[in-house]
C-alpha cells in the first residue's frame, strides 16, 4: 500500500500543510506480491475534518490526463461519504497485480486535524492487510 498526494497539476505536495480553498488528490496504490485470487477487499480512508471529498461523479468530472498511467475503475464498487471513502475489490491472479484508487479533495476548514491510517485489507481473510500511519495536517489561512 503506498499513498502520495498531488496538486491539481500533478505535483507532490505534503498533505500536512495546505492552504484553504486548495484542491488537490489523494492517490492510493495497492499492490499484490503473488499470484492468487483475493476476493472482497476494501481499501478505506477516513478524511480529515477540515478535508472535504470532491465527489467527481456527482459534478460529472473526469481526472486529469497525468493519472492516464494509473490502472484505475478496479473497484466493484465505491463509497463515498462526508468524511471517509472506500473502495471494494478483488485482486484477480491473472490481471496486473496493482491497482490506483484516486480521490479529489478540498482543504476547507482553517485548523489542525487528524489524517487517520490508511488501510487496506482482505475482508475475510486478515492474512492480506496493509496500513500506512496516520498523521496531523494542517489547513492554513488563504493568503
Amino acid at each position: 500500500l503506498a499513498v502520495n498526494w498531488y496538486d491539481e497539476s500533478g505535483n507532490v505536495i505534503d498533505p500536512t500543510k495546505i492552504e484553504q480553498g486548495k484542491s488537490f488528490y489523494g492517490h492510493f496504490n495497492v499492490s499484490m506480491n503473488n499470484r492468487s485470487n483475493i476476493e472482497e477487499i476494501v481499501l478505506d480512508q477516513i478524511i480529515p475534518t477540515g478535508w472535504e471529498i470532491e465527489n467527481l461523479r456527482l459534478n460529472d468530472e473526469s481526472l486529469p490526463s497525468w493519472m492516464s498511467s494509473y490502472n484505475l475503475d478496479k473497484e466493484e464498487y465505491l463509497d463515498i461519504r462526508d468524511g471517509r471513502i472506500m473502495w471494494f475489490f478483488d485482486f484477480k491472479r491473472y490481471e496486473k497485480a496493482s491497482y490506483d484508487f484516486v480521490v479529489k479533495l478540498n482543504a476547507i476548514t482553517v485548523g489542525e486535524f487528524f489524517l487517520a491510517p490508511t488501510k487496506v485489507e482482505a475482508m475475510y481473510n486478515k492474512k492480506y492487510q496493509a496500513v500506512v500511519s496516520g498523521k496531523v495536517v494542517s489547513v492554513a489561512p488563504r493568503k
